[in-house]
């Protein structure tokens, strides 16, 4: 796989799950959905049960940051193998999220038993595990 492809899907990994503990999150998780949704229109309820699912984990400490941010990233490269037509759009999301966050950069979220510094950059996390991935 392409490394600026990997790079991007890394990037929007970490953008979701620092979306996740901001006021940004209702903006980022519907703008995923509306990207999967023109990838396959029954996927777009999928993914946004997923991501629901995944922010409940996150900020309940069932799962760690950085486990949830691989495991989007993965899936984010899954999309962007199938669909390169995708590229763009998710890089506008990933530019959105960071841009548009009232998230001073430095500022330092509790996340269950996790860390999450703004712009989504993780310096701890917990042990925790659960399904995010039906």
């Amino acid at each position: 796989m392409d490394p600026m492809v990997m790079s991007l899907a890394r990037q929007a990994g970490q953008a979701v799950v620092a979306a996740m503990a901001s006021e940004m999150w209702p903006i980022v998780r519907d703008r995923l959905t509306r990207l999967y949704a023109r990838t396959s229109e029954g996927r777009a309820s999928e993914v946004a049960d997923a991501l629901e699912d995944s922010r409940r984990a996150v900020l309940g400490g069932n799962s760690s940051p950085d486990f949830v941010a691989t495991r989007w990233q993965g899936r984010f490269e899954a999309m962007l193998e199938v669909h390169p037509d995708q590229l763009e759009p998710l890089r506008e999301v990933v530019v959105g999220a960071t841009v548009e966050a009232e998230t001073d950069p430095g500022q330092v979220f509790r996340v269950g038993s996790g860390t999450v510094l703004g712009h989504g950059q993780i310096v701890a996390h917990n042990l925790g595990g659960g399904m995010i991935w039906p």
